[in-house]
């Protein structure tokens, strides 16, 4: 069967009769840039970046041998002039040779006792002619309407003065002030008349303002129709273009280790290839611990892999990374392993994909770390983040990289609401670490809550973190209501199972014994490598040994679901 064919994405092709903004990404995805002799509406809040657009699209026009004229009703001109001083495209000789005039028209609208449309238009007819002007900005409509009574007599307005202009060979841009994101202008009509409608905005964050782009229409031509992130630069705006998303990639059978043969064996074999998991938890459960071993077990196998740490620094991740005895370092110096470390506020979310892609595709990525989504979350409004979580996923599966993302709860204690970050749908697997409070004690435990594509462990661990890592303990049989934080007791747990056994097989030294053996975890590995221990010792003979381990068998075997010990079971070393 033939492989289904990859989705193409047509570029718009860029217009000769386009009026480029000097913006990238814009022209590209408006085809050009704005069409010739059309009337553009700029909209958006104060301080949206509306007036740098507006400087930007002049000066740009100014390159390319096209004049513009730019008239101020809301600053004087000294002012317009002095905030452009500081960015990299303003050219003091355009200003003094008038390729970009700048006018002041707010003596002419304050000295008028009746606000006179045809004069207003005359004036701007005049120095466009003057100017041979193929670019003219008003800054803004909102203020240039004010005199005007209704919206019958704006919309006359608004037409002749697009009109009069595009008959000039003139391309306007006119800003508007808007108090409501749900309107595109204060007096609802300069939409109606616009060729483009653009809308800026931006939102208050700890980290600066989050500012996006988004255009609304475009008369004759196609155009993205997903907002995009910006950021105000020296060399002026910047936009991000958005990673493309798609449902069209390979589906791996191969499965990968995490590193901890417990926590494979729950997931019966690992994870798939290709796959994404997200690492949920309160803080100090171990997320980050888990990741690292992911990693760990990744580079040992000599498979290049990502660490993208948005709440350490590269080298703090390294000295944790070696208490728990991996050289991340030497990793580093191999080439094997890539640590990148930025606070999400230091670039937009597309520009952390962008750069999270390059990587990948310049080292051949096999497996990536994000530690952790929740930075992120903090970081920029709810809806940009759950776009950034969909994208990266859909990355990772594009490139066939097996994926570890963590997330911190809110709860320390009992349940918590995994939905919370609005993307644990999106992921193929989920890890639940939580700490759950038993007999006076605050106990680690690990549950798998989703794997798609193949069944898994529904059982409780108990888990800790020892020298080298997680070591995952038995189930938490014994106990009722675990997850709601209301835990009760109602049998024997695993552990009192095996210190009896232990007691049973050993006598009076079987409690000392069974407490070495559960300092370094109690796994079927570990204990049976003990009773080896104590079978060469001559402490129990053979067959005492090999009954011991059947008895021992068959207590972890009942940690798991009904029908499950089995399949489980056979993942684990005899």
């Amino acid at each position: 069967m033939p492989a289904p064919k990859k989705p193409s994405f047509p570029k718009p092709e860029p217009v000769s009769e386009s009026s480029p903004t000097g913006i990238v990404e814009l022209d590209r995805v408006l085809g050009g840039g704005f069409p010739k002799e059309s009337a553009v509406l700029l909209a958006g809040t104060s301080g949206t970046g509306k007036t740098v657009f507006s400087f930007q699209w002049l000066f740009e026009g100014a390159k390319n041998g096209e004049n513009g004229v730019y008239v101020t009703l809301t600053e004087p001109l000294f002012k317009s002039v002095k905030n452009l001083e500081t960015l990299s495209f303003y050219d003091r000789s355009v200003l003094e040779q008038e390729k970009v005039k700048i006018l002041d028209m707010r003596s002419l609208l304050s000295a008028a006792d009746v606000f006179k449309t045809d004069e207003v238009i005359a004036f701007l007819e005049k120095h466009v002619k003057e100017n041979n002007a193929k670019r003219l900005c008003i800054d803004s409509m909102t203020a240039i309407t004010y005199g005007l009574d209704s919206k019958a007599e704006i919309r006359k307005f608004i037409f002749e003065l697009g009109t009069s202009l595009a008959a000039l060979g003139c391309t306007t841009v006119m800003t508007g002030e808007i108090t409501e994101k749900s309107r595109l202008s204060v007096h609802g009509v300069e939409e109606f008349i616009s060729d483009v409608i653009l809308v800026l905005d931006h939102a208050a964050m700890e980290t600066g303002p989050y500012r996006t782009v988004g255009i609304v229409k475009v008369r004759g031509r196609g155009y993205d129709e997903e907002e995009m992130s910006f950021r105000i630069t020296k060399n002026g705006i910047i936009i991000f273009p958005k990673l493309r998303t798609t449902l069209l990639y390979q589906a791996s059978t191969e499965r990968v280790s995490t590193g901890s043969e417990e926590l494979d064996a729950m997931l019966l074999g690992g994870v798939f290839r290709g796959s994404t998991t997200l690492v949920s938890g309160p803080t100090g459960t171990g997320k980050t611990v888990l990741c690292m071993q992911f990693v760990n077990e990744g580079v040992a196998k000599g498979e290049p892999c990502l660490y993208a740490g948005f709440e350490e620094s590269r080298d703090q991740i390294i000295r944790n990374a070696r208490s728990l005895g991996w050289d991340f370092a030497e990793y580093e110096r191999r080439g094997l392993l890539t640590i990148r470390t930025l606070y999400p506020g230091e670039m937009m979310p597309e520009e952390h994909l962008a750069d999270i892609k390059k990587i990948m595709e310049e080292r051949g990525v096999k497996r990536c770390v994000v530690d952790s989504l929740s930075a992120f979350e903090a970081s920029f409004p709810q809806r940009h983040f759950v776009d950034f979580a969909r994208r990266l996923n859909s990355l990772m599966k594009q490139k066939g990289v097996a994926a570890c993302f963590t997330v911190a709860t809110s709860e320390l204690v009992g349940t918590s609401k995994l939905t919370e970050a609005n993307i644990s749908t999106m992921l193929d697997n989920i890890i639940s670490l939580r700490f759950v409070e038993i007999s006076g004690e605050l106990r680690h435990v690990l549950s798998i809550i989703k794997v798609r594509g193949t069944a898994h462990s529904k059982g409780l661990r108990t888990f800790s973190i020892g020298d080298d890592g997680y070591v995952i303990g038995p189930a938490l049989s014994g106990y009722e209501g675990v997850l709601s934080g209301s835990t009760r007791k109602v049998s024997a747990t695993v552990e009192e199972e095996l210190q009896t056994a232990f007691s049973k097989a050993i006598g009076p030294m079987g409690t000392q014994s069974y407490a070495e053996v559960a300092k370094k975890g109690l796994t079927l590995e570990n204990i049976e490598s003990y009773i080896d221990g104590l079978s060469k010792k001559g402490v129990m003979t053979s067959a005492s040994a090999a009954q011991f381990k059947d008895s021992v068998r068959r207590i972890l075997k009942g940690e798991h679901a009904v029908g499950e010990g089995d399949i489980v079971g056979k993942f684990l070393k005899t």
